[in-house]
């Protein structure tokens, strides 16, 4: 950065400022724009894509500069966050009327009054409606890491602890768009969002008793213990979490619910790798369509649908609060009131961020119309909701918090509410009487400038005389350039402007007209301040009881989403359990269901992983479908583990505690590991940390790497989920010897996709049946890809051959129990010619030639033999 020496006094200013926040662009607020210099303008305007010019010089030098308005900032800031950068938002301090009536000398007071980073927003221009938005604070004590999450704009704040082993499938749950973490904590894909606070200087607890104390206090209680149980590390990354938010904030905490320990949710668990293959919240391309959420979201709410998100990347491993869900919206479902919830429920703002807006004192008056909108969804949804189901009952509870401040609100603010307070007329008429009076003279000055203008143009001839207002200037005379000279000769006009097409004269009566209309409208706009202010006091006081309203709303939101599922009549309530079941019956995908065309069926399948059949081995071609059956089975066992219906006929599922998805080859260059090693990792954690009431789904192992090594990796993969893990699972594979397992693992059966040939044609019918696959279709499959003929006949010509001469390495041995007796080399030579042999396949001639062949290898053995005295 440049040296402050010889600035003139603003840009003096602007460095002290910038010395404080170098890893921040500076909104340095200068009138009605807020401006950038030096290096923040030419970084903001190649991001922007708005013009770079300069404003003065500095050391000689043009200083650069560009600059958005304050009215529009929220769009440029939104732009820039979206591209990583950070803002300080730097305003003036003090009223320039007020500076100037006292003498003041020098540039106004200025100082930051908040940092805009991509994990502290609250603004709904810069934030996406349906998706949470998380700063994650990361702190290392004890051998274990402490994790610390909010949503400044919604109020949640969680903790959880855990090793460093499980810190990305965290990650990967969460998507924080900011995280708080040393340069030691390896954050993997999410490198790119660690801040760098030791610049910060936040002030943090020195020890984890002195982090209870402080964070007890924060939420005004005697002690931690009343919210729950907190580990060391995680009270240190809660301090480290508030810390943040208060330096981003300048010292304003927002209102923030009480911690919770996210670590005791009772969670199905879900590595990394699992939450990647399966796409719950968003597809690969980081979208919502094409995943888990995209395909079940019938929420008609932002915040309906942030919860919605939250059951699925979340799904609970136990069992009360699953049926405690499941009542509710099948009670929904009972009571014939499904569709008169909904639509009680579209249009309903989003009450929790607004609210989160009102406690860091950036209310508009839009935000007070979505608590009143809030509460008058509530009080319109309470009455529909049927008693009897615990949450529904919690609910209707929550939704009524305040009828005397839905009152209120509804008297008090206009309708439709202006975005901003200072556009004017937030407050309704006839709710506060100072404040009508205001108006009133404001209004009636008003009508005199109208008459008093009518008075000048008979006065002085002049039809065309208008008396406009200009920013600088207040209110002036604009008259036709053919009337100017004639005005110079009265002595009380005073010209002073000329325009292209006439002049701007001052009047001494106008000039106290003017006076009388800017302090009416400055005494209108200051009641309407206080009546606004103290409105959002009569919000603050009940906050906590708003914020629950909202879950509440969102809560419902949910539920109906569930029973709009299930009354399709294609989606069913799953049969939970806490033992080892795994039931489906016609299950279908509900991905790959959503994107079909219109009046394209989704083929259904079913299975059953029982406690004596719990291990599925699953052959077939590529493109008949294994990879869909694969996920379909996983993506149930969320939608059922997240309390919702699933596209089934039946299910019945022993709650799972872990889920294993290994589909998919993918490598991973940036850590120097090709797919086979990405394989081999994945696999190991399955066999590591799956457990008899697991679900694992594994889709090809052993395919990276050459196919003795390959065959041998799969066997011995099967055989320990079978033998050690005991876990539920279905294994995929195109080594069509592993069914011959089904002999000795008494709890592993073979299934196959079906395919059929027809008229030379292969026909993949997308259905698992019983039985194994007698072969790959690569031939075919290659043709549907597009590859040319040529080729294919040569591939073809050449399998042929393979099969006939069978002359690749002889297989793996299966069942080997002992190692088989020693022969010569040349015997081996003979064994081998014999056991490829296939007598089926050779013509009489082939056959003939074979015999020939075979006898004179046994008599060059013979002789051999003999020579050698054998």
């Amino acid at each position: 950065m440049k040296e402050a020496k010889g600035a003139s006094p603003a840009m003096a200013q602007w460095f002290a400022i910038k010395a404080e926040h170098e890893d921040a662009l500076l909104f340095f607020r200068m009138g009605d724009f807020y401006e950038l210099f030096f290096a923040d303008a030419q970084a903001a305007s190649a991001a922007l894509d708005i013009a770079l010019t300069a404003r003065g010089q500095h050391q000689g030098q043009p200083i650069p500069m560009c600059g958005v308005p304050v009215s529009q900032a929220e769009m440029y800031l939104a732009r820039l966050i979206r591209r990583g950068f950070r803002v300080a938002i730097v305003e003036q301090l003090e009223d320039p009327a007020a500076a100037k009536a006292r003498g003041a000398k020098g540039p106004l007071k200025r100082g930051v009054v908040r940092l805009v980073t991509p994990g502290t927003l609250t603004e709904e221009a810069l934030l996406e409606a349906g998706r949470a938005n998380f700063c994650l604070a990361i702190t290392a004590h004890e051998g274990k890491l402490g994790l610390a999450w909010a949503d400044i704009s919604t109020g949640q704040f969680e903790t959880e602890q855990t090793a460093l082993d499980g810190l990305a499938a965290i990650l990967g749950r969460l998507d924080p768009s900011e995280i708080l973490a040393s340069a030691e904590i390896p954050l993997g894909t999410y490198t790119a969002r660690r801040v760098d606070t030791q610049r910060m200087a936040l002030s943090l607890p020195a020890n984890a008793e002195g982090a209870r104390r402080d964070l007890a206090q924060r939420f005004g209680a005697a002690s931690l213990e009343a919210f729950g149980d907190f580990s060391g590390a995680e009270v240190f990354a809660a301090c480290f979490m508030l810390a943040y938010i208060e330096a981003t904030q300048m010292g304003t905490l927002p209102r923030l619910s009480r911690p919770t320990s996210a670590g005791l949710a009772g969670q199905l668990a879900m590595d990394a790798a699992t939450r990647a293959s399966l796409e719950l919240a968003s597809a690969r391309d980081g979208m919502e369509a094409g995943s888990l959420l995209g395909a079940v979201k019938r929420t008609v709410s932002p915040a309906g649908a942030r919860k919605l998100a939250s059951w699925i990347t979340a799904p609970l491993c136990t069992l009360s609060p699953l049926q405690d869900r499941q009542q509710a919206w099948m009670a929904l479902c009972e009571s014939g009131q499904a569709e008169a919830v909904r639509d009680a429920l579209r249009g309903t703002p989003d009450m929790a961020r607004a609210l989160g807006r009102i406690a860091l004192g950036r209310a508009s008056p839009r935000d007070l119309a979505a608590i009143r909108g809030g509460l008058q969804a509530g009080s319109a949804l309470a009455p529909l909701l049927p008693a009897g189901a615990k949450l529904l009952d919690e609910a209707a509870t929550a939704l009524t918090p305040a009828p005397a401040l839905l009152v209120t609100l509804q008297n008090a603010l206009a309708e439709p509410a202006p975005l901003r307070l200072d556009e004017g007329n937030a407050i309704a008429p006839d709710f506060d009487a100072e404040l009508d009076a205001e108006r009133a003279l404001r209004d009636d000055t008003r009508q005199v400038i109208a008459a008093f203008q009518t008075e000048l143009t008979q006065r002085y001839g002049i039809a065309s005389l208008k008396i406009r207002h200009h920013a600088q200037l207040g209110y002036v005379l604009e008259a036709p350039a053919t009337a100017v000279e004639g005005l110079r000769a009265y002595p009380e006009l005073q010209l002073r402007q000329g325009m292209a097409n006439g002049s701007r004269f001052t009047h001494p009566e106008l000039s106290d007209l003017d006076r009388r209309i800017t302090e009416a409208a400055a005494r209108t706009s200051a009641r309407e301040r206080l009546v606004f202010s103290w409105l959002v006091k009569q919000v603050l006081e009940i906050a906590e009881q708003l914020a629950a309203c909202a879950d509440a709303l969102a809560l419902v939101d949910v539920l109906q989403n569930a029973a709009h599922l299930s009354l399709s009549g294609r989606y069913c309530s799953p049969e939970l359990s806490d033992d080892e079941a795994f039931s489906i019956t016609a299950g279908r995908h509900p991905v790959v269901e959503a994107a079909l065309p219109p009046g394209t069926g989704f083929i259904p399948n079913g299975g059953e992983l029982s406690p004596s059949q719990r291990l599925m081995l699953l052959t077939g071609p590529n493109m008949a479908g294994k990879s869909t059956f694969l996920r379909q089975n996983a993506l149930l066992v969320v939608l059922a583990q997240a309390g919702l219906p699933v596209p089934a006929e039946n299910m019945q599922l022993g709650l799972v505690d872990r889920l294993f998805s290994r589909v998919g080859a993918a490598d991973d260059l940036a850590s120097g590991r090709s797919t086979f090693m990405v394989e081999m990792t994945e696999t190991a954690a399955i066999l590591h940390q799956a457990g008899p009431k697991s679900f694992v789904i594994v889709d090809e192992i052993g395919r990276g790497t050459g196919t003795r090594d390959g065959l041998a990796i799969a066997q011995a993969v099967l055989e320990s989920l079978h033998n050690q893990n005991r876990c539920r699972a279905i294994f995929a594979t195109h080594f069509h010897e592993l069914v011959q397992l089904t002999e000795t693992l008494p709890r592993l059966k073979a299934y196959t996709m079906r395919v059929k040939e027809f008229r030379g044609e292969v026909v993949f019918m997308h259905e698992v049946v019983q039985g194994a696959a007698q072969k790959s279709w690569g031939v075919h499959v290659a043709r549907l890809a597009g590859v040319p003929e040529a080729v294919l006949r040569r591939a073809d010509a050449l399998l042929k051959a393979a099969e006939r001469q069978q002359n690749a390495a002889a297989p793996l041995p299966l069942f080997a129990a002992v190692a088989p007796p020693a022969h010569a080399p040349e015997h081996e030579a003979l064994l081998d010619d014999l056991a490829v042999l296939d007598p089926d396949t050779l013509s009489p001639r082939e056959a003939l030639a074979q015999l020939y062949r075979l006898r004179e290898q046994v008599r060059q053995i013979r002789t051999g033999s003999m020579e050698n005295g054998a």
